[in-house]
């Protein structure tokens, strides 16, 4: 298929609105080779650097080394036609680019540290700051566990200015608490990076400074603030792959605090993205600590104990015990350090895991949950009794009765409207269930999980814990069906449109006519087509004729009761059409809607319905139809002068079509509309 470079730039500002994932990466992808194809270097040139941007933030930094270096070509070859933002942005990118490259040993050291020596050559002829560059020099040498030569580049970058090309005011503290950790610094670590921890301005802040200062605040003795710092890091970098790394030093955390069945549990839930990590180096650092991890069961006796995955895209790893996991982890991580051993020269990524997998305990041990935590004397009654059980059930052997208790407890404690105990228990409850082999219990309790973390703000983990529910086929008392799990998350994308909120809206569709519940299927097609022709027309006229079909199949003593819900449909498809040029189709379903609402409905959808009337009587070339059509919206308000907005405009469209200039004028004045508000 051949697209128009208006279809083009259309379609990549569709992409730019996707979710930064394998579909966002796969859509520029298309629109580079289709702007190559039509010899559009300034577009293309435009998107690569954009893709290089979502290849690094998602979690795919391989992808952006060929983005970068196609627009770093075309920049030398024409600078003056690529300078601007387009030079700031290439020197911004060239940082992420050094990062990268030292994460994958197949690529040559002696590569990484060129790219540095150019990334200082053009920062000089910039007029740029040395900061910036300095940083990375440091991050590379504390990478090849050249110690004193990281501390000696921080020393100097200490020194030297910011600019608008250094990074922000979490990453850089986050560099020098990573070195200063490694000297054995503690307390200074603690003073560098703990003003940090309320932010920082980019994606990567606050949850990578909170990592870095794990190990810092426990070996300061200051348990309780490296608790907190787990709880705000972790939260934010769950189910993604990109933070893999980060994963792995909350995964060391749990050794070192004395945590390894919260540690057990965190390998379980994040195995899956192993195969997904965005480096070598990542991998290595979560095949390490999770290892570290299951040394400690081993340790106690433990090797044979089973764990289960969860389910992801329909798909869950096989269980396997303690130390069948372990071994293939450890063998895994000594291979992957050997190659970076190989590529630097060095043997520091060897030493280095070998310190992970012998690490243990630093200091006493850190209470990270409900049922550990010395509860306060308020904490009376129900709540309290119900943690007691816990305990109880615990010590006598009987695991599947205390997870039972323990999603007790989070509901509880969110009745009492305590909700981060809620959270908290809720999350704990989910995987002693699971392991305890209870299914249904299970999916009870993820569901409130997932209604927890909406009441929380937390929008991404109510989606994926709503996803799980699907994933795992079967019903369960207590939780919705499968198409009302697809309507609340689609709901979870809020009220932009959202191509993944409409494939969801499509499912329950589907599955809400396949139950006989026709008014809930209708209302999700409407939405379903909304929204996919917001970014995909084709796929919204499929999801119409799915609904045209199922409007067909009703009986005449169906159809009255669902009247206003066929009628809100063909509204939206009306504004399908519309968008599809089809205009005299548009008219055909406003007119056949009209009676139902007018009959039925609300005064609102009513008015809806004949503005849109209006606005497509006119461009049909029938202003005088337009015209009743809106007087008759206008007609439905309360308030008029206050309320008609774009009925007026529509009206004075209108007026204006049939050259009744004055009195267009007249109802401009009266509705307070401007000459803006008229253009298209």
């Amino acid at each position: 298929m051949s697209y128009t470079e208006t279809e083009l730039r259309r379609l990549h500002g569709q992409a730019l609105g996707l979710p930064n994932g394998p579909a966002q990466f796969a859509a520029l992808e298309e629109v580079i080779r289709h702007a190559d194809a039509l010899e559009l270097t300034e577009f293309a040139f435009e998107v690569r650097m954009n893709a290089t941007d979502a290849f690094q933030l998602g979690g795919v930094p391989s992808k952006s080394f060929v983005t970068f270096a196609w627009c770093l070509a075309v920049y030398d070859r024409e600078p003056a036609r690529f300078g601007g933002h387009h030079e700031h942005q290439l020197l911004w990118q060239y940082k992420w680019m050094v990062s990268s490259l030292a994460a994958f040993p197949e690529i040559p050291l002696a590569r990484t540290l060129t790219l540095l020596d150019d990334m200082e050559q053009r920062f000089k002829r910039g007029g740029h700051s040395m900061h910036a560059v300095l940083q990375h020099r440091g991050d590379v040498a504390h990478a090849l566990g050249d110690l004193t030569e990281a501390q000696r580049w921080y020393e100097e970058m200490s020194r030297t200015r910011q600019d608008d090309l250094s990074d922000c005011s979490g990453c850089v503290p986050g560099s020098l608490v990573r070195v200063l950790t490694a000297l054995g610094r503690y307390e200074e670590a603690i003073r560098v990076g703990e003003p940090a921890r309320s932010g920082g301005g980019c994606v990567q802040q606050p949850h990578a400074i909170n990592s870095e200062l794990l190990v810092p605040y426990l070996r300061a003795g200051r348990g309780a603030d490296a608790a907190e710092a787990h709880r705000v890091a972790y939260r934010a970098i769950r189910e993604k792959a990109e933070h893999l790394e980060e994963i792995a030093q909350n995964l060391m955390f749990c050794v070192h605090s004395g945590n390894p069945e919260r540690g057990l549990d965190l390998v379980e839930r994040h195995l899956p993205l192993l195969d997904r990590a965005p480096a070598p180096l990542d991998e290595l650092e979560f095949a390490a600590a999770a290892a570290a991890v299951l040394a400690q069961f081993e340790a106690r006796g433990e090797g044979g104990r089973d764990l289960r995955f969860p389910t992801v895209a329909g798909r869950r790893l096989p269980d396997r015990s303690v130390t069948e996991l372990a071994d293939e982890l450890r063998a895994r991580a000594h291979a992957l350090a050997a190659r970076f051993d190989d590529r630097n020269g060095n043997d520091h990524q060897s030493r280095r895991l070998a310190e992970q997998l012998a690490a243990g305990p630093i200091g006493e041990p850190v209470p990270l949950s409900v049922f550990e935590r010395r509860l306060p004397p308020a904490e009376q009654g129900a709540i309290r009794q119900l943690v007691e059980r816990v305990a109880q059930q615990t010590a006598a052997g009987q695991p599947a009765e205390a997870a039972r208790t323990q999603a007790l407890v989070a509901a509880a404690y969110r009745d009492a409207g305590q909700l981060p105990e809620a959270l908290n228990a809720a999350e704990q409850a989910v995987r002693a269930l699971d392991r305890a082999g209870l299914p249904e219990d299970t999916a009870a309790c993820r569901y409130l999980l997932a209604q927890l973390y909406l009441e929380y703000h937390r929008t991404d983990h109510a989606r994926a814990a709503l996803q799980e529910l699907l994933d795992r086929a079967g019903p369960a008392p207590g939780v919705p069906s499968a198409p009302e799990l697809h309507t609340e998350i689609a709901l979870t994308y809020g009220h932009h449109p959202s191509a993944a909120a409409a494939e969801h809206h499509l499912a329950a569709a589907r599955g809400f006519g396949a139950a006989g519940r026709t008014h809930a299927q209708l209302e999700s097609f409407r939405y379903a087509i909304e929204g996919m022709a917001a970014f995909d027309v084709p796929a919204a006229l499929g999801a119409l004729a799915e609904a045209d079909t199922a409007i067909e199949s009703l009986t005449e003593a169906e159809a009255p009761g669902v009247a206003t819900k066929i009628a809100e449909l063909q509204i939206a498809a009306a504004e399908l059409l519309r968008e599809d040029q089809r205009l005299p189709d548009s008219r055909e379903r406003l007119l056949a809607a009209r009676p139902a609402l007018e009959r039925y409905g609300d005064a609102e959808d009513l008015g809806e319905l004949l503005t849109a009337l209006s606005t497509t009587e006119l461009e049909l070339g029938d202003p005088a139809a337009a015209e009743t059509a809106a007087l008759a919206a206008i007609a439905l308000l309360d308030d008029p002068v206050d309320e008609a907005w774009y009925e007026a405009i529509a009206l004075i469209r209108a007026l204006r079509a049939l050259g009744r200039d004055a009195e267009a004028a007249e109802a401009m004045e009266l509705y307070s509309i401007d000459e803006d508000d008229l253009l298209p």
